[in-house]
């Protein structure tokens, strides 16, 4: 996108109402300076005044991000256009990294015939049905859903924070299903690592003690604590607030800190609940390109489960979740970002609509 182009376009609609930039900012709630910067092209508004500042100036989304208007008879081929152009610009433009080592990858987490029901005094519900896969070592897996299709109820059985009804998971070889209370919390303390959308920081200790606890919970050395949180943070762009409160630095950085809090102890697999549901859209793709680097650089394998395409864009493969069932499975292969991007939308279309069309 042409953020010049669109300043001017901004500062041209805004002229056609005869509106000041003071004007426009009152209306918007910014300072006129804010508008000055959009006009000039030294920045762009937030994402959440997009749809007011189209409102008030008459425009369309499309034509605000073309920085034009847009004759009715070449809409269509201009919106598809300015999608993939924002697309690029969200995703980058590389490809898909194989590697290739020659031996077939053995399988962190195998998960057969799971199924989990909740009864109730009146009603049984079955919101886990015969869930079948495996993920192998070093592998970006993505699970999708619509609310309800059962996503989340299979990590938390995968978590060991609830039990399966029916079915066996292993994880690094070891069925977890039967593990008495005690030893499943041991399990996730030397084998787990967990990413939540909500941080689920410490906000009494710094981000260095927050990921040293990790590894003090795990009884490693305290001579070699210090040298893997000083190298995990550095790797990770959070070495400048280690001293901080997780209230004193932003979303991002904090939930980059629990990157750095599940790598450290060497977990067999990462599991990300919604990580970036509380993030903008930069401190998002920064947190993805964090579990890629996790994940090509120290060989973590990584579960997330997520709503949002762009977000599933990252993984190499996703699990498409309905009504507790696995309904279809999209591996990437070599696709580009974008390309696996569009393939994701075609499938969730496909998941939504009529069942009985096969792409």
């Amino acid at each position: 996108m042409n953020q010049i182009k669109i300043g001017a376009f901004i500062s041209d609609c805004r002229k056609a109402k005869g509106w000041t930039q003071n004007q426009l900012g009152e209306k918007l709630g910014v300072t006129d300076k804010a508008v000055s910067k959009w006009e000039t092209g030294r920045s762009m508004p937030d994402l959440s005044l997009f749809m007011p500042l189209c409102s008030l100036l008459e425009i369309t989304l499309n034509e605000l991000l073309a920085g034009e208007r847009i004759p009715e008879e070449n809409l269509k081929e201009k919106t598809e256009e300015i999608l993939f152009e924002v697309i690029t610009n969200w995703l980058g433009n590389d490809k898909w990294e194989l590697r290739e080592d020659g031996v077939e990858a053995k399988n962190v987490l195998e998960v057969r015939d799971v199924s989990k029901i909740y009864n109730t005094e009146n009603t049984s519900t079955l919101a886990v049905d015969s869930v079948s896969f495996q993920i192998p070592y070093g592998s970006f897996v993505g699970i999708m859903g619509a609310s309800g299709s059962g996503k989340t109820t299979l990590l938390n059985l995968i978590a060991t924070i609830d039990t399966p009804t029916n079915g066996a998971i292993e994880i690094n070889g070891q069925d977890i299903v039967d593990l008495s209370e005690i030893d499943k919390a041991k399990f996730r303390r030397e084998h787990l690592g967990f990413v939540f959308q909500e941080y689920n920081l410490l906000e009494t200790l710094t981000i260095y003690e927050n990921i040293a606890l990790a590894l003090t919970v795990k009884e490693i050395p305290k001579n070699k604590i210090k040298q893997i949180v000083l190298n995990l943070s550095e790797r990770l762009d959070i070495s400048t607030i280690l001293d901080k409160f997780p209230y004193e630095v932003s979303g991002g950085q904090r939930q980059r800190c629990a990157c750095a809090r599940a790598v450290s102890v060497n977990p067999d697999i990462i599991l990300a609940d919604e990580p970036t549901g509380a993030l903008d859209s930069n401190a998002a793709r920064q947190l993805l390109d964090t579990f890629m680097m996790l994940r090509n650089d120290y060989g973590a394998t990584i579960l997330m489960v997520t709503h949002d395409v762009l977000s599933a864009s990252y993984c190499d493969q996703i699990l498409f979740m309905k009504d507790g069932k696995i309904k279809t499975v999209l591996n990437r292969k070599q696709e580009s970002k974008q390309a696996f991007f569009t393939s994701i939308l075609e499938k969730m279309a496909w998941i939504a609509g009529d069942e009985n069309n096969v792409l």
